[in-house]
């Protein structure tokens, strides 16, 4: 019997097998549940199949948190918890509220006065920092940088500056289908000297994770296009 709770639930990071990145535990947890927070319920239904899900899905509560959700709607996601029950929080990719749109449940079961248990599992950004040789000290994530051509270049040339004089890594994410622009960027704004972590499809079975100068990079040709990257630069 589960206490109640909010649990936070990691999901893998992509057509990956559960079990290569995530423990038991969190399947034994998963199958107790009949009620998820969720940013798509076909991702989130696919997921639950996947780790052997045996309850009808069709008897499931799925509350919908994504862009379009009205904040004044997420409340309710909570009520179960508030009236004694276990509701499971499943991330769209990696672990909840990291580059993620849970924390807003997060924070009201936190005001509350409700327990919220996080469950290990997949960080994109972790992963790619552990395997960078970077700052795993002094870092920070900047989420998704400018689309705008001039402006991603200012804000790149910004954190290039926080790199060299704070001893800091920065972590960045892209769109997959505009990683390229994103990568072309960088090898024009930033100092040859310094470097360029690329970590792509973690975890699967074609993850590469390469970190070289950018004068180094400039005589590669990496496939980035929409395969799901990190970025990470650093003096």
């Amino acid at each position: 019997m589960l206490k109640p709770a909010l649990y936070l639930i990691p999901v893998t990071l992509g057509e990956s097998a559960p079990g290569r990145v995530l423990p038991e535990y969190n399947s034994e947890i998963i199958r107790q549940l009949d009620e998820f927070i969720v940013e798509n319920i076909r991702s989130a239904r696919r997921f639950l199949k996947s780790i052997g899900y045996q309850k009808d899905l069709g008897e499931v509560t799925f509350h919908l948190l994504n862009q379009h959700t009205a904040m004044t709607e997420v409340p309710g996601f909570i009520r179960s918890v508030k009236e004694g029950k276990a509701v499971g929080l499943l991330s769209e990719a990696g672990t909840p509220c990291i580059a993620d749109p849970g924390n807003v449940p997060v924070r009201l079961c936190r005001e509350a006065g409700l327990q919220v248990i996080p469950l290990v599992g997949p960080n994109s950004i972790i992963l790619a920092l552990m395997a960078s040789g970077f700052n795993g000290q002094h870092f920070t994530f900047h989420g998704y940088l400018p689309v705008e051509k001039n402006a991603l270049k200012r804000k790149i040339k910004t954190l290039e500056q926080f790199a060299y004089k704070n001893d800091q890594t920065q972590i960045f994410i892209e769109t997959p289908y505009r990683n390229t622009k994103l990568f072309d960027a960088l090898l024009e704004v930033c100092s040859g000297q310094t470097q360029l972590c690329v970590a792509k499809n973690l975890t699967l079975q074609n993850e590469e994770i390469r970190t070289e100068t950018i004068a180094r990079w400039k005589t590669l040709k990496p496939d980035l296009h929409k395969q799901p990257c990190v970025f990470l630069i650093y003096r």
